[in-house]
């Protein structure tokens, strides 16, 4: 596919990410055809800064097995492997993950496996310490197969951290998931984007019956 990457630079507390972004997001818009085709996956959202900056902050990993759903440009991945953990990242979008390995390239990132998967049709059985997912919300009909997945792909006692920049089906499929035994806690980060404050809220839940 014929589009461009331009460098960006992410801030952590003085450690610096180099993530590579789609530097014309317009070109892969005029190539939709279906909503699968929409190219969420070559931008760098609030979520995922706010994510990736609290697990830089905040978290070690301590070898820990993380499946990321819906990778995208790779950021947070990038940033839990940084911390320890051994990653899985996941897309159904090749385009996708080429660009979250060449990231993980060029940060010196070399404990991050990668699987081609939609979750509709999710191939891995493995099950893992920590899910994690930024801005995976958005598409209510997508939510059964994210339920599915938890069930199936979170160990016993395991985590499943979900960030998200406030929308309503996102907080509409967190509280499903509250009344049917997972419980969570929320942590707000402040996301700076173009000039604009962004309120990320990161959901920490666990399937307590």
């Amino acid at each position: 596919m014929g589009y461009y990457t331009s460098e960006t630079v992410v801030m952590f507390n003085g450690k610096t990410f180099k993530i590579n972004v789609v530097e014309d997001v317009d070109y892969l818009l005029d190539l939709v055809k279906t909503d699968d085709d929409v190219p969420f996956w070559a931008v760098l959202w609030p979520a995922a800064l706010g994510m990736a900056e609290y697990f830089w902050e905040n978290t070690v990993f301590d070898g820990k097995r993380v499946l990321e759903l819906g990778a995208g440009l790779g950021l947070v991945g990038i940033v839990a492997a940084a911390k320890g953990a051994e990653v899985v990242q996941t897309d159904f979008i090749p385009e996708a993950l080429q660009l979250a390995k060449q990231n993980a390239r060029i940060n010196d990132i070399n404990n991050i496996q990668y699987v081609l998967s939609d979750w509709r049709k999710f191939l891995l059985d493995e099950q893992f310490d920590i899910i994690v997912g930024s801005d995976i919300l958005y598409e209510p009909t997508l939510h059964p197969f994210l339920k599915d997945i938890f069930k199936n792909n979170l160990k016993p006692g395991g985590v499943i951290i979900l960030a998200d920049p406030g929308r309503g089906d996102a907080k509409r499929f967190i509280d499903i998931l509250q009344n049917e035994g997972y419980h969570t806690y929320t942590v707000t980060k402040e996301v700076f984007e173009t000039g604009r404050k962004i309120n990320v809220s990161i959901y920490f839940m666990k399937n307590i019956l």
